[in-house]
């Protein structure tokens, strides 16, 4: 049956697939009439993906009819299981119904049970940035692919330069294996070619906890050095504080470390054991002081303000 689930939080490798199925089945000629996306601005989605699907294609090749898992799945309801059974039993041989989101629907509602049992399906899984053993495999897969040789200590440098970056992974192998031309890296080539931004603000962030502005100064350097946007690195600083504040507030609310993992949005409850260590000595009114101070800095270089190292020092102090 031609219907097709992707699902999953590495949106790189799931549009990867995506173009792969759209290039596999249709014909680029006819691709502005055989590829069609459907969103969930549109009234009545439901009907329109299924009109849509039962039309046959242009010219040569085959149709895809692309919406995402949230909309479809959102408007119908478990009175149209029977119609959808129907419907997806009924789309034809040329016609390709394909199904994408970033999280696998909920099976236990029956029209989702209806479109699992029909759907080829994928899982798009992103590597949980504190998996250390799963994001070696992924420098080791990306590796392999591109005959890039590394050693030990480059492979530990490019775990914690790229991290879980799939995007990021295809790209830097893809030079590096130009650079490399067959033989094994070592770490001084491979650290002038790859940038390590993830430690930078790794280093930044525990050295505005721990009140360490000289450090701080120094790694704000380092980004700004690598063409890190200001505004960027506030936006990342944001994240990682608001994290922090609901980890610290949680913990002394004795909430469950599930409610906590949820508040704070995390993908993976299992983080909010590491996250426990670094705020275990912070008081919840520095970090509260830090968000507003960040929010403060984020209006200020928006409206022409350079206050970014004068901020992160203000943090450092408080």
């Amino acid at each position: 049956m031609p219907v097709y689930l992707y699902y999953g939080e590495d949106t790189y490798s799931l549009n990867q697939k995506i173009d792969q199925l759209v290039n596999q089945n249709v014909y680029p000629d006819w691709k502005a009439f055989n590829y069609v996306r459907l969103s969930g601005n549109e009234k009545n989605i439901a009907a329109n993906v299924f009109t849509e699907v039962m039309t046959l294609p242009f010219g040569e090749g085959s149709k895809i009819v692309h919406v995402d898992s949230e909309y479809l799945i959102g408007s119908l309801s478990n009175e149209d299981n029977l119609d959808l059974d129907n419907q997806l039993s009924q789309i034809p041989s040329n016609s390709i119904l394909l199904i994408t989101g970033n999280n696998k629907p909920d099976s236990r509602r029956a029209v989702v049970k209806t479109i699992l049992k029909s759907a080829q399906q994928e899982e798009f899984p992103l590597v949980p940035s504190w998996d250390k053993k799963g994001i070696i495999n992924l420098i080791g897969k990306y590796a392999a692919a591109h005959q890039v040789k590394l050693t030990p200590d480059v492979t530990h440098y490019l775990v914690e330069a790229i991290g879980n970056n799939t995007a990021r992974a295809k790209s830097e192998f893809a030079l590096l294996a130009i650079y490399a031309d067959g033989k094994t890296l070592e770490l001084e080539e491979v650290s002038q070619l790859v940038s390590n931004n993830n430690t930078d603000y790794s280093e930044l962030t525990i050295a505005m906890l721990r009140n360490h502005p000289n450090l701080a100064i120094m790694q704000i350097s380092k980004l700004l050095d690598n063409n890190e946007h200001p505004l960027k690195i506030v936006a990342t600083l944001t994240s990682i504080f608001r994290i922090w504040l609901i980890t610290k507030a949680g913990l002394e609310a004795k909430l469950a470390e599930n409610k906590i993992a949820e508040i704070a949005e995390l993908k993976n409850p299992k983080r909010l054991h590491y996250l426990k260590d670094e705020v275990k000595y912070v008081a919840v009114q520095k970090l509260k002081n830090s968000l507003t101070t960040l929010v403060q800095l984020e209006t200020e270089l928006k409206t022409g303000t350079h206050s970014l190292t004068s901020r992160i020092i203000e943090i450092c102090t408080v």
